[in-house]
């Protein structure tokens, strides 16, 4: 009587109760699974519900940093931006595209000094590039540095990295000297910079 007790527990029994004990398993992974799923659904509702929002900033971003050098847009762009502020565009230099170099921050620890790249890991040389400008304007001194702002603030990304002025040369060939105090001077300025194209 033993031997067949014994028996009936090992041929049926145990399996049985191992087969439970997996499926209770599983049932439990699913639940665990299910409840992530429905987080993640219920953000991308709340995401859903930002759509227009959302196509209209990756719009904006596409017209900032486009994916190809879109020179004639960005210098009518310039032309605008001048004819609002009354300064007279002189010349459109535009240079050869280089690869992008990450700029690197350096932090001292007691042993060492530490270079890490400024950049999103993301952004490489070979998928992004940048385009030097060199921009030369003539005007008030006053709309010349209000252009120059709107540069830095219009659609296209534009990053001065220099900037000069000089008194402008007038009708008799006599050239006048720049103030800070006299906006109404008049100016030949020449801005440098850079744009930028992130490549699919």
């Amino acid at each position: 009587m033993l031997a067949t007790v014994g028996g009936g527990w090992l041929i049926g029994v145990a399996p049985q109760l191992a087969i439970a004990a997996s499926a209770n398993t599983d049932r439990a992974n699913v639940m665990t699974a299910n409840a992530r799923n429905q987080i993640l659904l219920a953000k991308l509702k709340r995401d859903y519900e930002n759509i227009d929002a959302l196509k209209n900033q990756v719009s904006t971003l596409q017209e900032s940093v486009p994916t190809s050098a879109e020179i004639s847009s960005f210098v009518t762009e310039l032309n605008t931006l001048a004819n609002a502020r009354k300064v007279t565009l002189k010349s459109i230099t535009v240079s050869d595209a280089k690869p992008y170099t990450p700029t690197t921050s350096v932090s001292a620890s007691k042993d060492k000094t530490v270079s890490s790249p400024q950049t999103n890991p993301k952004i490489t040389s070979t998928n992004f590039v940048t385009i030097p400008v060199q921009i030369s304007v003539t005007g008030d001194y006053g709309k010349v540095l209000d252009f120059v702002n709107d540069v830095q603030l219009g659609r296209r990304l534009f990053l001065v990295s220099t900037l000069s002025s000089k008194g402008a040369t007038n009708s008799k060939g006599v050239k006048g000297s720049p103030t800070i105090s006299g906006d109404s001077q008049k100016v030949d300025s020449s801005i440098g910079g850079y744009i930028y194209v992130l490549l699919n």
